[in-house]
């Protein structure tokens, strides 16, 4: 696996000098309104509004990259913001995200910066239009007066491309200094310290910031504004990517039976408090699974393991959300999807936990469809419960047990289906 040392591919540390301000990867149900999720409305409300979108965007090594969906803007529609977790006032302010541009016309901006008291200060835009060699080109602006103006950069970008913009405003104290805003624009690696920007750094007349503590998405005028789809929106107050809290060099699955094991190891580990293990089916939801412990710091590799049980048939993603002891996370994706197959024999597993009370698990395997039951009797023979009694597909099968009717004991469980049996026993103690 490569290493994960790019752009704003790490989590940030209270002890050390950069802190992460907004994270948005629109993990949420698609059709979502953003409202629904933390995002302010300020203008055109009645009009085209802001909703989760499906599929999200994916760019190479980027963190924010396939996790979740995206939102789509068009054009003459429903503008709103997202409130950074602290307001700035000093230094340079970074955000990144993955942009792919549908439709380009005349020029409009779709995103920047807005002060944390005033939805009409936009200081700090970012824009995009049709050129005239039929490419795009992506612009800026501090405001839209003062010298400078607009500022485009060359057209050598294309419709239908995902690319990673990171936008920068730069606080400059001093009477008769600007504030500066710059514009990069990438399509393949993002060097590890901060280059030459595509557009800037502009000045201009307009006024400077009292603060930043907005990110905002605009829908602009019909005839200028993109139809695009953004996904991935971070906010640092650093290029430097120098400092990784985890650096993972393997990540990797096996199957046995209906049994998922993940295996992945790390190269160091900075303040890692551990993993949480998440999964998605066909649906593209994703759930929490398990969690595993972390190293804390170590300049030491570790590995870890985590086995996902009794799982039905069907296609699986994996993903680990690795967490600091701050909070503060990222992700790691599984590059192959796990396939689990139709069984081929019947299997009647062991209960568990077993000893139980008053619940266990008893688990199962159809190699075909066919009427399937199953049954717990008591020492003496005498049935005491039926589970399952009705027809069912091939696959592998996980049903609970509640005993809190029952007395303690021995029980024993079968398994009947097409011309197999098969008994186990187990132990109810109360």
């Amino acid at each position: 696996m490569k290493k994960l040392i790019l752009l704003f591919c790490f989590l940030l540390i209270s002890s050390l000098s950069y802190s992460q301000f907004l994270a948005e990867d629109f993990d949420y149900t698609a059709g979502d309104s953003l409202g629904a999720h933390s995002w302010t409305t300020f203008s055109g409300s009645a009009t085209n509004r802001l909703f989760v979108t499906s599929p999200g965007l994916t760019y190479t090594n980027y963190i924010g990259s396939g996790i979740g969906n995206a939102t789509t803007l068009t054009n003459n529609g429903q503008d709103q913001y997202k409130s950074l977790n602290a307001n700035q006032t000093s230094g340079s302010i970074y955000t990144s995200m993955m942009v792919n541009v549908t439709t380009a016309r005349t020029g409009d901006y779709f995103t920047g910066y807005l002060p944390s008291t005033s939805t009409t200060l936009f200081t700090g835009r970012f824009y995009v239009k049709l050129a005239a060699n039929g490419n795009i080109a992506f612009g800026a602006s501090k405001t839209t007066a003062g010298s400078g103006g607009i500022v485009y950069g060359d057209s050598v970008f294309t419709t239908g491309v995902t690319y990673l913009m990171v936008f920068k405003y730069t606080f400059n104290t001093g009477t008769g200094v600007d504030d500066q805003v710059s514009l990069f624009v990438f399509g393949g690696a993002v060097p590890s310290t901060e280059p030459a920007p595509y557009v800037g750094p502009l000045t201009g007349t307009g006024a400077d910031l009292a603060d930043l503590g907005r990110v905002f998405l605009r829908q602009g005028t019909a005839a200028s504004s993109p139809d695009l789809r953004v996904d991935g929106i971070y906010t640092y107050n650093s290029w430097d990517n120098s400092a990784l809290p985890v650096e993972l060099s393997s990540f990797s699955s096996a199957v046995s039976s209906n049994n998922v094991t993940l295996n992945w190891s790390t190269v160091s580990e900075n303040n890692n408090s551990g993993f949480d293990v998440e999964r998605s089916s066909a649906n593209n939801t994703w759930s929490k699974v398990g969690n595993v412990s972390g190293n804390g710091t170590t300049t030491n590799g570790n590995s870890y393991a985590f086995t996902d049980r009794n799982l039905a048939a069907g296609n699986y993603n994996y993903r680990l959300k690795q967490i600091d002891f701050n909070g503060n996370f990222e992700y790691f994706n599984l590059s192959n999807e796990v396939i689990i197959g139709i069984p081929s024999k019947f299997e009647l597993s062991q209960n568990y936990p077993n000893p139980f009370n008053p619940s266990t698990k008893i688990s199962f395997a159809l190699p075909n469809d066919g009427n399937v039951s199953l049954k717990i009797y008591d020492m003496s023979g005498k049935e005491a419960m039926t589970l399952v009694n009705e027809v069912k597909t091939a696959g592998y099968y996980s049903v609970s047990f509640n005993a809190s009717s029952l007395s303690s004991g021995i029980y024993f469980y079968t398994l009947s289906a097409d011309n197999f049996t098969a008994t186990k026993k187990m132990m109810l103690v109360k």
